[in-house]
């Protein structure tokens, strides 16, 4: 692929506002996800390998947020919708081609594909480290019932819980409820017995409103169980179609104001929203994100999640969340996996241009990303700071916020 076909499958998979890089940020990596196996003694044992592990216990380590890569060709119940195998429709098309290179996706057995791949990048990180793996519901109309025609995939909850649970080792995971279900509470108890640690939702993608009343009885289930809801915040780019609006972190307030504990996917890092209390007039999103942090009464249910932030249309808001080192305790990590084992979404020599990496740990990350997209995030944020504050080890230690009793 050239580098002006490169910009162009950016701007058919919604990242047409990364044309600024041009050739400046054509990826470290190339463009196709080499698949790359085995981590090599001279990456496993270079210095900065035992520099980003210094200081934690890689037992508390669970990364937040990993997506289940898969087409049902396995009887695993994931649906896709056929639109993505459709030069008609090139933004799913290519949109899928990249989500199974990066998942390193054999054409003819992708769920099972998916998984080994899975499983072989966390048996390369340290004993202890666990990914937490994502369920994805329908989109739900309002009445509740489920929309295939506007769902961009589906991966069952019961699909999630059984990788888990074959898979104990390596893997927790996610259930995902549409609040708007009929059966919704009723959902959100099974999940909780079967063992999931949060509840995923992705509101444009859902068709979910958080500030809707519909959403009601689920926030009080979920936080009388103590079950974290993990959503998306600010615009979305990877997944398609629903309305953008809902990505609002303003419109979290009603689970909030119900005492849900919320994780604000990628600290709304991207896009603008409408700023409700000042006029409706559209700011930064992540300005909203940062107005629930400041929430005297949200300082022990709003969470920021820092999955996707080092990706390249997010990287800008890297600074401002490094600034606030009181939030640094309410941080937690996630991959967004496979985003990162998408070449070109994450540049270091772009991060390294803005001051936030040196030239020297350039090297290292460019042969870990071929290798180990799990292991190069995580270094990635490790190594990043800036005026001498980088993320802390907290952040990294997640399984705090998910390893809870019910109340």
């Amino acid at each position: 692929m050239s580098r002006r076909q490169f910009l162009q499958s950016l701007g058919a998979v919604g990242l047409s506002g990364l044309s600024y890089a041009g050739y400046r940020l054509w990826p470290d990596a190339g463009i196709n996800n080499p698949c790359l196996t085995g981590l090599p003694s001279s990456l496993n044992d270079h210095p900065l390998m035992r520099q980003i592990w210094s200081g934690i216990d890689p037992y508390q380590v669970w990364d937040s947020h990993v997506h289940i890569v898969g087409t049902g060709d396995s009887n695993s119940g994931i649906w896709f919708n056929p639109n993505m195998d459709s030069w008609a429709h090139p933004a799913l098309k290519i949109q899928k081609n990249f989500y199974e290179n990066g998942a390193c996706a054999d054409p003819t057995k992708i769920d099972v594909s998916a998984i080994e791949r899975l499983i072989h990048l966390s048996s390369e990180m340290p004993l202890g480290y666990k990914s937490i793996l994502f369920a994805f519901d329908w989109f739900h109309n309002p009445d509740g019932k489920p929309n295939k025609e506007n769902s961009i995939f589906y991966i069952p909850n019961s699909y999630a819980t059984e990788v888990a649970k074959q898979h104990t080792q390596h893997f927790e995971w996610v259930a995902s409820i549409h609040p708007y279900r009929q059966d919704a509470v009723d959902a959100l108890v099974q999940a909780k017995e079967q063992g999931a640690r949060a509840i995923k939702w992705l509101p444009s993608g859902m068709g979910i409103d958080p500030a809707s009343p519909k959403c009601d009885t689920f926030y009080q289930k979920a936080a009388d169980l103590n079950m974290p809801i993990i959503t998306h915040t600010g615009r979305e780019s990877a997944v398609q179609g629903g309305d953008q609006n809902h990505g609002n972190p303003l419109r979290l307030r009603r689970g909030l104001d119900q005492g849900v504990r919320i994780i604000l996917a990628h600290c709304a890092s991207d896009g603008d929203d409408e700023d409700f209390d000042n006029g409706n007039k559209r700011i930064s999103s992540l300005d909203l994100f940062a107005r629930l942090m400041d929430t005297p009464d949200y300082k022990v249910l709003a969470y920021g999640e820092i999955s996707a932030i080092t990706l390249i249309n997010h990287a800008w808001a890297i600074r401002k969340v490094l600034e606030r080192s009181d939030w640094h305790h309410r941080l937690i990590n996630g991959s967004d996996y496979p985003l990162p084992a998408i070449m070109p979404l994450i540049n270091t020599k772009q991060l390294h241009q803005k001051g936030l990496l040196e030239s020297e740990h350039l090297p290292f990350l460019q042969a870990l990303k071929t290798v180990n997209p799990l292991m190069f995030d995580f270094a990635v944020k490790r190594l990043i700071q800036y005026n001498g504050v980088s993320f802390n080890q907290h952040i990294f230690e997640t399984r705090r916020i998910f390893d809870l009793p019910t109340h």
